[in-house]
C-alpha cells in the first residue's frame, strides 16, 4: 500500500479542493492510502468523511510557523508516508518539503496558480519570500506537476524545467454530474427568482481579489435589466462586494448564494458563465460550465487550454464593452451532448486519476 499525505484543501470550497476531492473519488484504494492534512476546519470535511479518507489537523502556517512546523514534524515522525502531495499557488511554505525529506518521504509539488494572489502588498511580500525559499524548495523537490503550461512557467524556474520533467495534469471533472437537465433548469430558476425571459450570468469561485468581483458588478450594470448575475462562493471580499452592489443599486439583479456544494445542480439554471479573473492556473469551473453546455466569457489572462469549444470566448479585461457585446450576441444552443463531448476530450476524472497514479508508481 502506498501512503500519501495530501496538503492544499482550504477552509472554503474552491478549485484546488475540488481537484483533490475528484482525485480521491477515483483513486485506487487497493493500491493507495490517502490522508488529508488540514490547517483549518474545512467545508470539504463531510465529503472526506463520506470517502473514508482520514484527516489530520495542525496549527495554520500563518498563525504560528513554529507550532505549525512542530505539529507537522510530529505527523511525519509518527506515520510512514511514501509521498506528500503539496497543492499550492506559491512557494511560501517550504518547511513541509524539508520535513518530508528528513523523514524519507518523496515530495510532490503541484502548481495550481499562474501569478501571485491577494492584495498588492501581499503579492510583493510573497515574491520576496520566494526568493529566499526557492533554493530550499528545489533542493527538496522530487516530483513537479502543474495544472497547465502557464502555471508551470510561473511556478518553476526555466533552469529547473530545462533539467527536470514537469508533469502536466489538466484539471478534470465528473462529467456525468454536469450533464444538462431541462427539468432541473426550471426548478433552479424558480428557486432563484429568475423569470423565463431573463438571462442568468453565473460565476463560481471565491469572492476574493484575484477573481475580480467588482468587474462582474460593473459588467451587469452595463447590460439590459433582463440580465441577472448569480455569484456562487464565499471569501474575504464578500462584505465589500455586498456594499458595492448596494452602492450601484443592483440588489435586485445580483444574487449571492455563498458557498454551495450543489454547483452541478445550480448551473443548469444559467445562460452564460463568466470568469474575469486576473489570473488562474487552470479553472476547473470553466470545464464544468462547458460540460453543462454554457457559453463562457473569460479573461484573456487565463490559459487558453481551458477553452474546449468555440463558444468559450477570451476577452481583455481592459474592454468591458467587448464583454457586454459578446454576452448580448450569445444565442441559445443545444446543451444536451456537451458533457459527453467534454468526456471524449479526456477531461473526465477517471483519466486524470490514472495519469496521477502512473506518476506515483513510476517514481517509487
Amino acid at each position: 500500500m502506498i501512503n500519501i499525505l495530501i496538503s492544499g484543501i482550504g477552509p472554503r470550497r474552491g478549485g484546488i479542493g475540488s481537484v483533490i476531492l475528484n482525485m480521491l473519488k477515483e483513486m485506487d484504494r487497493q493500491k493507495f492510502a490517502p490522508t488529508v492534512l488540514l490547517t483549518y476546519d474545512s467545508l470539504f470535511e463531510e465529503d472526506l468523511k463520506k470517502l473514508n479518507v482520514p484527516v489530520l489537523k495542525i496549527c495554520p502556517f500563518g498563525k504560528s510557523i513554529k507550532k505549525y512546523n512542530e505539529e507537522l514534524e510530529n505527523i511525519f515522525a509518527n506515520n510512514q508516508f511514501h509521498y506528500v502531495w503539496i497543492n499550492n499557488t506559491s512557494k511560501v511554505d517550504v518547511g513541509i518539503f524539508k520535513l518530508a525529506k528528513k523523514y524519507g518521504v518523496k515530495t510532490i509539488s503541484h502548481s495550481h496558480g499562474s501569478a501571485s494572489e491577494g492584495k498588492l502588498y501581499k503579492r510583493i511580500i510573497s515574491r520576496i519570500w520566494e526568493i529566499f525559499t526557492s533554493r530550499v524548495f528545489y533542493k527538496n523537490l522530487d516530483i513537479a506537476i502543474a495544472c497547465s503550461q502557464k502555471s508551470a512557467d510561473y511556478f518553476y524556474s526555466k533552469r529547473y524545467m530545462a533539467k527536470h520533467k514537469v508533469h502536466m495534469l489538466l484539471n478534470t471533472i465528473d462529467t456525468k454530474k454536469f450533464e444538462f437537465n431541462e427539468d432541473l433548469r426550471t426548478v433552479v430558476r424558480e428557486e432563484l427568482g429568475i423569470a423565463k425571459e431573463e438571462k442568468a450570468l453565473f460565476a463560481v469561485g471565491r469572492i476574493t481579489q484575484v477573481k475580480n468581483p467588482h468587474f462582474m458588478i460593473d459588467l451587469i450594470s452595463t447590460l439590459p435589466s433582463a440580465y441577472k448575475l448569480v455569484l456562487v462562493g464565499d471569501g474575504d471580499m464578500r462584505e465589500e462586494v455586498n456594499n458595492y452592489i448596494s452602492k450601484c443599486n443592483l440588489q435586485d439583479r445580483v444574487i449571492m448564494l455563498g458557498s454551495r456544494n450543489d454547483v452541478n445542480r445550480l448551473i443548469n439554471g444559467a445562460d452564460v458563465y463568466i470568469l474575469p479573473s486576473f489570473n488562474e492556473g487552470y479553472p476547473v469551473a470553466v470545464i464544468e460550465a462547458q460540460a453543462s453546455g454554457l457559453p463562457c466569457i473569460i479573461s484573456d489572462t487565463i490559459t487558453g487550454e481551458v477553452a474546449l469549444f468555440d463558444d468559450c470566448k477570451m476577452i481583455s479585461l481592459k474592454d468591458i464593452n467587448a464583454w457586454k457585446q459578446a454576452i448580448l450576441e450569445i444565442e441559445n444552443k443545444n446543451r444536451e451532448e456537451c458533457a459527453r463531448k467534454v468526456e471524449e476530450l479526456g477531461f473526465d476524472n477517471k483519466a486524470y486519476a490514472v495519469k496521477f497514479e502512473d506518476i506515483l508508481l513510476s517514481n517509487l
